[in-house]
């Protein structure tokens, strides 16, 4: 069953982003209307699902140039939604992966994650 998400005027959707560190293989999700807005929360630090970087700015090891941002719609709006629930899209619809997580035992992830 689809849910419908149901926008107040004036309201603007949540779109989803994945950021990647070029050439250095990290990625991170995050919600923000624009590409621009997306990139400029990198430098952000542990806010559940969007930490996944062990860089940051801070650190001048990158610049805000070195980070691309990509959408992912089947993931928009879902910002407040459970983690797994979100976990799962990225494994299954976009190929995100971890040592623990992967396609293979994604219908096992509450053990996983227990």
């Amino acid at each position: 069953m689809k849910q419908k998400v149901i926008h107040k005027k004036n309201e603007k959707k949540m779109k989803a982003w994945e950021l990647r560190i070029e050439d250095s293989g990290e990625i991170s999700l995050v919600w923000a209307e624009t590409a621009g807005k997306a990139k400029a929360q990198f430098d952000r630090e542990g806010v559940g699902l969007r930490s996944w970087f062990t860089h940051d700015l801070s650190e001048g090891i990158y610049s805000f140039i070195d980070v691309s941002a990509t959408r992912l719609p089947k993931l928009d709006d879902l910002e407040s939604a459970d983690p797994k629930k979100v976990i799962r899209i990225l494994v299954k619809e976009y190929g995100w992966e971890s040592d623990e997580i992967n396609v293979e035992n994604i219908n096992e992830l509450d053990e996983l994650l227990s």
